[in-house]
């Protein structure tokens, strides 16, 4: 296998030549040289070891020399070889580094192994120094041959993930990609999207539709107050943009944009401003608001009046800043699809004035490189994030060599400041953003493997977890969740934790799901199952702990509080109908009930939250019936038996031919689920609100569709008892 180590070897083989061309009169034992420069490693590799004598051998004929183990003299020979080792690890290294930056979403270690499994003659390249794309990078199958394990087709109609989202701001579709609804507001959602666990639980036997939701369009003039804000209020929506948004992300410079408010600092003249400028309102009103407040919608308006063609025409920082941002709100005020596209125009636009580079002339001043490193890493952060929610591809990071930004506050920037000052040990403005940008790295590996293979394997998804774990324990002490800060560090730190076991799940949840299809226990020995299922439970431990001790959050907080709440509570639901002996049911009860409750106060500013919340008492109040069926599990036969007819039941409700007639004995029980008079089972009545939510989530795990309607919906043999 090439190695390091064989790369150091090969170089100390060229030093070796050129240092004996210097050395005439040396005698030398090519040999023993290198075996004593390799130490142990070389013990341990005879084959190396006999390739390097070979290599030495031919040195040794073509110096008139033996190569006869006599001991080396030459201090002057050695010297340079040992000069040479050093020369190559610095180089190495610097390679590793440089592999890293421009490369970050591909493993050094894997595409070596990929070369070597291709044979010992490297494929050639169609000029030097061309890389062929790297395998992590192509999304489809490498050849014609179907893949062994292929995902399931798209069970839907191409045009159903036209999308039109003009109308109006409601309920019925939602920017965490977790509860969507119908077709034609959905967009495409991968594999990864949000909404992954909600439809698995489609397949279980205690799923109960609910009515149909009272929606709120707030495009309705009658449905909120028209009244003009107040000069009072529009300056504490730009206080609250600043203190629970703005150290999320630091797109902005505060004294800047202050100063171009108050007219002291003069405003772009490229036609930015009123986008810009409206949008910190709308965002402002939004993220400060800690109730079901739509005060942030006659901003946006106006924010959304600036956006002309002439924008496809001109290209400057404010204008990327100004759409960035709407893009982030139009996502949380569940106009996904809208934001997605209009990030995609700020990202090229990015790109365009070269946010993504650093630039050394005098007239690139400090103060100007910071701001465009904040922006750049904040767009990266927003990006990388929307993908992941709606399951899309990732975005590359391949020649970008802008660095990241310092650990300062928005106060110890200054417009004429020659040098940055030394980062502060405490928290920033940018702390938050710096780990997000390292976090948003890992997570594009992740969007990588989970799009290129679906279900990752074993050893990838716990190499990956390890990475994001590791990311977790390098972060500065002051993110300690124990520790408590003011609100403008608080907030965002607990969005950064929380996001990384969203990441963590969102990792290892197939292989879970996959485990569940093909009916096997739910075995915690399993590296990626016990961390789907450990890393659910600290997800809920985190936000329920802080929500009950802080009950009362603004929206900022609330609407990814409850985001990465679904997330691992539905994991749990479905762990908990599934396998309702398992030794950690208990616990996955008590965690569901107390999300029921925290959901209940997200409630309060995110109807999303109480969408979640009705869905997970239903299944917990089925659940309670239907192990009030059964005798309470003292002993391992009667755990089995719980399961087992857990498992016929599901089994049953998951065909599509009619369920078999039940025996005498079971006949009772039997009764209740398949009985006139029974439970409804996942093939509802497509009527109900929670049907067209299940359907319309349809792009769980295995690239299927959002908006499944036929009776596979796509999922191939990975959907339980398909």
């Amino acid at each position: 296998m090439l190695t390091i180590k064989s790369l150091i070897l090969s170089v100390l083989l060229v030093g070796a030549v050129q240092a004996q061309e210097t050395t005439d009169d040396s005698k030398h034992n090519c040999c023993l040289h290198i075996k004593n420069a390799s130490d142990a490693w070389w013990l341990t590799n005879p084959d190396v070891t006999e390739k390097v004598c070979e290599q030495y051998k031919d040195i040794a004929k073509f110096d008139g020399e033996t190569c006869n183990g006599d001991s080396i003299d030459d201090a002057d020979w050695k010297s340079k070889c040992k000069e040479r080792l050093t020369q190559a690890e610095k180089l190495i290294s610097s390679m590793e580094k440089a592999w890293a930056v421009h490369l970050p979403e591909i493993s050094i270690q894997d595409a070596i192994r990929r070369i070597e499994s291709a044979g010992q003659n490297p494929p050639p390249s169609s000029s030097p120094g061309t890389l062929s794309e790297a395998p992590e990078t192509r999304y489809g199958p490498a050849s014609n041959q179907p893949p062994n394990d292929p995902s399931p087709a798209e069970w839907s109609n191409a045009e159903d993930y036209e999308f039109d989202e003009t109308q109006d701001f409601d309920n019925t579709t939602d920017g965490m990609g977790s509860l969507i609804t119908e077709p034609g507001k959905v967009g495409y959602t991968g594999p990864q999207s949000g909404v992954a666990a909600l439809k698995f639980l489609q397949t279980l036997h205690l799923y109960i539709p609910a009515d149909q939701p009272t929606l709120f369009p707030l495009d309705d003039p009658d449905s909120r107050s028209t009244s003009e804000a107040s000069a009072a209020d529009i300056s504490r929506y730009i206080d609250d943009y600043f203190e629970i948004y703005h150290s999320s992300y630091p797109i902005l410079h505060e004294g800047t944009f202050r100063a171009r408010l108050s007219g002291a600092l003069a405003k772009p003249r490229d036609g930015s401003w009123p986008l810009l400028h409206n949008i910190v309102i709308a965002i402002g009103a939004f993220v400060g608001a800690t109730d079901a407040s739509d005060s942030d919608v006659p901003f946006y308006k106006k924010a959304r009046q600036s956006l002309t063609m002439e924008i496809l025409e001109k290209g400057s920082l404010s204008y990327v800043q100004g759409l960035v941002l709407m893009a982030n709100y139009l996502q949380k005020r569940n106009k996904p699809n809208s934001g997605f596209v209009l990030i995609g125009i700020g990202w090229s636009m990015a790109l365009a004035i070269g946010l993504h580079r650093e630039f050394f002339l005098p007239s690139s001043s400090p103060f100007t490189m910071e701001i465009r490193r904040r922006a750049w890493w904040a767009i990266f952060v927003f990006v990388s994030g929307a993908q992941l929610t709606l399951g899309r591809p990732p975005a590359s990071l391949v020649g970008v060599n802008v660095r990241p930004p310092s650990n300062l506050d928005d106060q110890d920037l200054a417009v004429d400041m020659e040098s940055l000052p030394s980062p502060k040990d405490g928290p920033s403005t940018t702390s938050c953003l710096a780990q997000h940008a390292r976090l948003a790295q890992i997570a594009n590996m992740v969007q990588v493997e989970l799009l290129a293979h679906q279900i990752p394997s074993h050893d990838r998804a716990v190499t990956l977890d390890r990475s994001i774990a590791q990311w977790h324990k390098d972060l500065p002490s002051y993110f300690d969740e124990n520790l408590a800060f003011e609100l403008w560090f608080e907030i965002p730190k607990r969005i950064l934790i929380w996001r990384s076991f969203h990441l963590r799940i969102v990792l290892s949840r197939p292989i879970l799901f996959r485990r569940i299809k093909d009916k096997e226990s739910l075995d915690i020995s399993i590296e990626p199952i016990s961390t789907c299922l450990s890393v659910a439970e600290k997800c809920v431990e985190s936000i329920c702990g802080y929500i009950e001790r802080e009950p009362k959050q603004p929206r900022g907080l609330a609407w990814y509080a409850t985001y990465w709440l679904i997330t691992a509570t539905f994991v749990q639901a479905t762990c908990c109908i599934y396998e309702p002996a398992h030794p950690l049911a208990p616990a996955w009860k008590r965690d569901l009930s107390r999300a029921v409750e925290c959901l209940w106060n997200l409630g309060s500013t995110n109807s999303m939250a109480l969408r979640a919340r009705d869905i997970l008492k239903r299944l917990l109040d089925q659940r309670e019936i239907f192990l009030s069926l059964f005798e309470t599990p003292t002993s391992s036969s009667a755990s089995q038996n719980l399961q087992s007819t857990s498992m016929d039941i599901w089994e049953l409700t998951t065909q599509s031919n009619a369920p078999p007639a039940p025996d005498t004995g079971g006949q009772d029980r039997n009764a209740m689920f398949f009985g006139e008079r029974g439970m409804p089972f996942p093939f509802y009545a497509q009527t109900s609100s929670d049907a067209e939510l299940l359907d319309a989530t349809g792009g769980i795990m295995l690239q299927g569709s959002s908006d499944s309607t036929g009776p596979d919906s796509g999922w191939g043999t990975w959907m339980p008892g398909w």
